[in-house]
């Protein structure tokens, strides 16, 4: 995208039309669904890593933790580059050191490699996760719900897709990683081409941290933090307890696990649409329901297949939208020039949460998987529930227009 009077801003390509927005908002979600696709081929095939690498399923835990660690560190580091320099620079980068991490993972084999390769893909998500869902809710204020869960429709979409394409293949599961790696670098190239170099032309407020720290941010960020909990209990030891604890086959477990992705992928833009018209805070709320109703019903059900569809889509359902809806209603609650920074902050909290998932679910192991289902799961989504009501809604727009420069084309 070039001018004759100057560069076009994502912004102000953006504000030319429904058109070009949308090509924005989807191009600039794609990475999302290779997120997506890396989460759950790892959280999916598990069992049969770690058991190649001669590990324990009890590893699997200390695994999503060093995934979550990378995140949390990094997250930090993606906001305040998408507020202080290029996002597009910084989105390339971290694609890069993805999808070299991911092909890592899939040729790993040692648990040292395989937790090295977990951490590098942990990065390069942190860096691009909060600099893209700043780009996506930052665009507009009017959609940026609808927007937002575009990056969710794609991250659901990997969910969805990954364990299927895995089984597939197992015990084997190197060939889906090399294949994930490979259409990262694809993805890469497309965003490249499309995003403009420049973000925005409003030059980034000096707010120092604890600046940002009101009552809506603190709430929102315990939130998501006690999801991050619920979440990576689930990610880390779900399909273990569907293949060892129920002990299903591969072929029967991959559509309960893929469930999750698909209630992701189904409510994720209707909610961010409903979010964009009645308000951001009563559909966190919903979806934090989903999430709790999903986090009970996977755990007590027991070997009823139907009930652990509609329990983990339900799960998924709020999944595809809780992270979303506390970055945006965070960024409603700053000030337009540190959007990036509070969404570094989200989900540098959600990660924190999401580090102890996995250690915590494998501390009540010992009890059998339903009793550490019900602690992990069950115990954190009431928490992040609760939290989640008690946050304020915010009804003014704090996204500044940027000028279309004369004479552009885009």
């Amino acid at each position: 995208m070039s001018t004759r009077g100057g560069p076009v801003t994502v912004r102000a390509a953006a504000q030319r039309g429904p058109r070009w927005l949308w090509v924005i908002v989807f191009v600039a979600a794609a990475p999302a669904l290779l997120e997506g696709v890396d989460s759950n081929l790892f959280a999916f095939g598990g069992p049969f890593i770690v058991h190649d690498v001669h590990a324990t399923v009890a590893s699997l835990g200390l695994l999503a933790t060093g995934y979550a660690l990378g995140i949390a560190v990094f997250s930090l580091v993606g906001g305040y580059l998408f507020d202080r320099i290029s996002v597009k620079g910084t989105v390339l980068v971290s694609v890069v050191i993805f999808a070299g991490a991911t092909l890592w993972t899939g040729l790993s084999s040692t648990l040292p490699e395989l937790f090295i390769s977990r951490f590098l893909v942990g990065i390069g998500v942190g860096m691009f996760q909060p600099a893209l869902v700043a780009l996506l809710g930052d665009i507009l204020w009017e959609t940026r719900s609808r927007a937002i869960s575009v990056f969710a429709l794609f991250f659901q979409g990997g969910i969805f897709v990954a364990p299927l394409f895995e089984a597939r293949f197992l015990p084997a599961y190197r060939v889906p990683f090399l294949v994930a790696s490979a259409v990262a670098l694809v993805l890469l190239v497309i965003f490249y081409t499309v995003i403009p170099k420049t973000y925005k032309t409003q030059e980034a407020a000096r707010v120092p941290l604890r600046r940002l720290m009101n009552r809506n941010v603190v709430v929102l960020s315990l939130s998501v933090l006690f999801f991050g909990v619920a979440l990576f209990g689930f990610t880390g030891y779900f399909s273990a307890y569907l293949l060892k604890g129920l002990g299903m086959a591969p072929g029967v477990a991959a559509p309960i696990a893929g469930a999750a992705g698909l209630g992701g992928f189904l409510c994720a833009f209707p909610i961010g649409y409903l979010a964009d018209r009645f308000g951001r805070k009563p559909l966190l709320v919903v979806a934090a329901v989903l999430v709790m109703l999903g986090s009970f019903g996977m755990f007590l059900v027991s070997r009823d297949i139907a009930g652990l569809v509609l329990s983990t889509a339900a799960f998924g359902a709020g999944w595809g939208s809780i992270v979303h809806l506390v970055a945006a209603l965070g960024q409603d609650s700053v000030p337009d020039a540190v959007a990036g920074s509070v969404t570094g902050w989200m989900f540098m909290a959600f990660n924190v949460g999401a580090m102890v998932g996995g250690p915590l679910f494998a501390a009540f192991l010992g009890h059998g998987y339903v009793t550490a289902g019900l602690v992990t799961l069950g115990g954190a989504s009431v928490l992040s529930f609760g939290l989640a009501l008690s946050a304020r809604p915010v009804t003014e727009s704090n996204v500044m227009a940027d000028p279309i420069p004369t004479n552009a084309s885009v």
